[in-house]
């Protein structure tokens, strides 16, 4: 018999779950992609002494998992992976030659990360769904409580406490600061747009704004500016789920801002600047990563919104959003 516990965040502490009897503390130790990796963490045992943990053995376990799931009518599409498992035993009654009785224990583990995993990926969102697609990268430590048999019983039971243990993945923030710039431009009906992105790829903590200076160059007539009504700029984050040769796209967009013609300003004689911005702060943004079974990127979308006209794309542009370190 299994009894499963489930202590659900990486930010556990004693002071928090100072009225659990089982329960982790850990740490991802160096940066993952950048140096040597490691999760260095403590199981404690908070028993009282007049009625302890009647234990045998006590194994730890790492590991990682991915899976994507989509419906296509009544067929399903799945698949999964496991990346790693490892097994540390912090605890055997047997060959310590204890009775197997813990009150009060603090029984540290750890473990390498492995250097060719990719970052943590959140659920998708139901909403864009329905629950009928479902993808994740997660990673668990696992504690396998092998209880002392009573007389009666032939099989020992176990108790399982787990938690989910996100894992993040980095890059030098040089290298993004190394990234050369790229400048678009485009015409339409005799104006002609420019965008510059001083890079394509960004820190979503180091920076929480994505400055994008728009440009615009009406020719000969101001009755050109006036007929755009409106530049709309937007941020979306893509998830490919793949299964064998099958795939399935989900979009989500994570920002979106409508920039009205008052706020698209002169700076000299027929040009004119627009002001776009990206606000990163806030959004739950998963990092941009190809693995077998999913990939994520992000794309950028600036849209300009003309009198007796509908939405005409300017420009898109797929970025790729990070964990950077100044290292």
């Amino acid at each position: 018999m299994e009894d499963y516990t489930y202590l659900l965040s990486k930010q556990t502490t004693e002071d928090d779950y100072y009225n659990n009897k089982l329960y982790f503390t850990y740490k991802q130790q160096g940066y993952l992609g950048i140096q040597q990796s490691r999760i260095n963490g403590t199981f404690h045992v908070r028993y009282p002494s007049n009625s302890p943990l009647k234990v045998e053995k006590i194994d730890i376990i790492f590991s990682g998992n991915g899976m994507v799931q989509w419906n296509e009518g009544d067929k399903i599409n799945y698949a999964k992976t496991k990346y790693f498992e490892y097994t540390s035993c912090v605890y055997d009654g047997n060959e310590l030659g204890e009775n197997g009785f813990l009150s009060y224990s603090d029984l540290p583990f750890e473990f390498t990360i492995p250097e060719n995993i990719p970052s943590s990926i959140l659920p998708i969102p139901s909403k864009l769904t329905n629950h009928l697609s479902k993808a994740r990268i997660n990673y668990s430590i696992k504690a396998v409580i092998t209880k002392t048999k009573k007389y009666h019983i032939l099989k020992n039971s176990k108790k399982i406490v787990e938690i989910e243990c996100p894992i993040t993945k980095y890059v030098q923030q040089k290298e993004i600061e190394n990234l050369e710039s790229v400048t678009l431009m485009k015409k339409i009906k005799n104006n002609e747009y420019s965008i510059l992105f001083n890079k394509t790829k960004f820190d979503q903590n180091y920076n929480n704004i994505i400055n994008l200076p728009l440009s615009i160059i009406v020719c000969n007539n101001e009755e050109n500016i006036r007929n755009i009504r409106k530049i709309q700029i937007s941020l979306k984050e893509n998830y490919l789920l793949k299964v064998g040769n099958k795939t399935h796209l989900v979009k989500n967009i994570l920002f979106k801002e409508v920039i009205i013609k008052e706020k698209i300003s002169p700076v000299e004689n027929n040009r004119y600047l627009v002001d776009c911005k990206i606000h990163l702060y806030g959004k739950r943004i998963r990092s941009s990563v190809k693995t077998d079974l999913i990939n994520v990127w992000h794309q950028i979308n600036i849209d300009v919104l003309l009198k007796g006209s509908r939405k005409i794309r300017l420009f898109e542009k797929i970025i790729d959003i990070v964990d950077s370190i100044d290292n």
